[in-house]
């Protein structure tokens, strides 16, 4: 065999602390996360720099930043640690009984719950994590391998994703009890035309369907704040406008009136992704068709 036939191989461990480095800018938490000594993640990082002489962080003085070499390694190693996550799912599994973890983004507690209650009864040794955002930035998580499976907002129509269409949800109005229109039941859009808005983040399909309603009909409300879906909650709560929300998404406990649109509703759609590359790990396939499953229902 020539030496241009020969495997090309990286280090495993100098690139499993690049990885940890990259992930956590700082030496010493990357060093805690692989539960190994500082000084060696230091060594091997800088071995692996020169040996294909290569920098692959900036050393400022507020910290590390990724050199766009880094930045291109980086996303090739969440792949490679992807799979080597694959590998430990198969190897730990006895018989039909997984154990590992599935992390999973999500728009909304709300649109996952259900399908995680019969999850958990098929896959009890498997650790679940949830964290929310949304659709646009869990879309991204998903495609660099940061979550597993993704329940999101919007058919983004990419090849490389397998997606289960949900439903569709309403979108209402907010307010708090001292609000004017706290002993209504429902609005018509054009009301909002001046109101004092809190509005959902850049990224979020409940505010780019509310707002394509209102750009239709020339309605422009008096946007004070864009927030995150629990601080939207917290700041009506607090009497600093109206806020929107997607109507299954309010507690029934909250204090505040959830008003329906009447006229031209708008409505967002929820689906449950995964990359078609790794429909084929267990705990996945089985969360896509429990998703599958729900929606038939």
């Amino acid at each position: 065999m020539s030496e241009h036939d020969r495997l090309k191989y990286v280090n495993f461990n100098q690139l499993r602390s690049f990885y940890a480095v990259a992930l956590e800018l700082n030496f010493t938490k990357a060093a805690e996360w692989l539960s190994i000594g500082q000084p060696t993640v230091t060594t091997q990082v800088k071995e692996l720099e020169e040996a294909y002489d290569v920098q692959l962080f900036h050393r400022k003085p507020h910290g590390l930043e990724l050199t766009d070499v880094g930045t291109a390694l980086l996303s090739l190693a969440r792949q490679k640690f992807a799979l080597e996550d694959r590998a430990h799912t198969l190897l730990t599994s006895t018989g039909n009984t997984y154990a590992g973890r599935l992390h999973i983004g999500t728009v909304g507690p709300f649109f996952v719950m259900d399908i995680l209650s019969e999850y958990s009864e098929k896959f009890p040794l498997v650790r679940v994590s949830v964290e929310s955002g949304n659709s646009d930035a869990i879309y991204q998580r998903l495609l660099n391998y940061e979550v597993d499976v993704a329940i999101l907002g919007l058919d983004y129509e990419d090849h490389k994703l397998e997606s289960v269409n949900l439903g569709h949800h309403e979108i209402t109005i907010i307010v708090n009890q001292s609000h004017v229109w706290a002993g209504r039941t429902a609005i018509d859009l054009v009301e909002l035309d001046g109101q004092r808005m809190i509005y959902r983040e850049q990224g979020s399909m409940t505010r780019r369907a509310l707002e394509e309603q209102l750009a239709a009909k020339m309605i422009r409300p008096n946007v004070v704040m864009e927030l995150a879906r629990d601080s939207v909650v917290e700041a009506v709560m607090a009497g600093l406008g109206a806020g929107i929300i997607a109507k299954e998404e309010l507690s029934p406990l909250s204090q505040l009136t959830q008003l329906c649109i009447r006229d031209d509703t708008p409505f967002t759609h929820s689906y449950a992704v995964c990359l078609k590359e790794r429909l084929a790990i267990t705990p996945i396939q089985v969360f896509m068709n429990l998703a599958e499953g729900s929606r038939s229902q």
